[in-house]
């Protein structure tokens, strides 16, 4: 696993985001709708968790690197690493529990409060997909 986390293409982006949204609040039409993508794709929820994790435990340059930021950093890394396996082993079953991780995990340690994930998980997926929009006119760019 690498903290240089490579841009999803903006389609996977926004339906790994869409998928965590819709298990997060409860809209089982929605999850369902997108489960069989989910399991086609095991990979991509793992994807979007590094996405929201790597920014955290990442250390920042402007702060001296000291031993909870190697903790911090360790702690996240295993936290992936549970996700990769669980969808690696499991991976019809490891999506709700996959997007309710993450949920979870930006409503404890993202968000203002709690409650705020649904509302840190949009502007997550606002910023990811910028990002993906961004690489795609880069590419589009050097091509002409």
């Amino acid at each position: 696993m690498s903290p240089t986390v490579p841009p999803l293409p903006l389609r996977l982006v926004q339906l790994g985001f869409d998928y965590v949204l819709a298990v997060e609040a409860g809209d089982d039409a929605t999850a369902a709708r997108l489960a069989p993508e989910m399991e086609q794709l095991p990979w991509l929820l793992p994807a979007i968790a590094e996405l929201v994790v790597f920014p955290v435990i990442a250390p920042s340059d402007d702060t001296d690197a000291c031993a909870d930021s190697f903790v911090l950093d360790e702690v996240g890394v295993l936290y992936l690493m549970a996700i990769r396996e669980w969808a690696t082993h499991a991976p019809a079953a490891a999506a709700p529990g996959i997007a309710r991780t993450i949920a979870h995990f930006v409503g404890r340690v993202l968000a203002d409060a709690p409650t705020d994930a649904a509302r840190t998980l949009r502007e997550l997926r606002a910023e990811q997909v910028a990002r993906a929009r961004a690489v795609v006119e880069n590419v589009v760019a050097l091509h002409r």
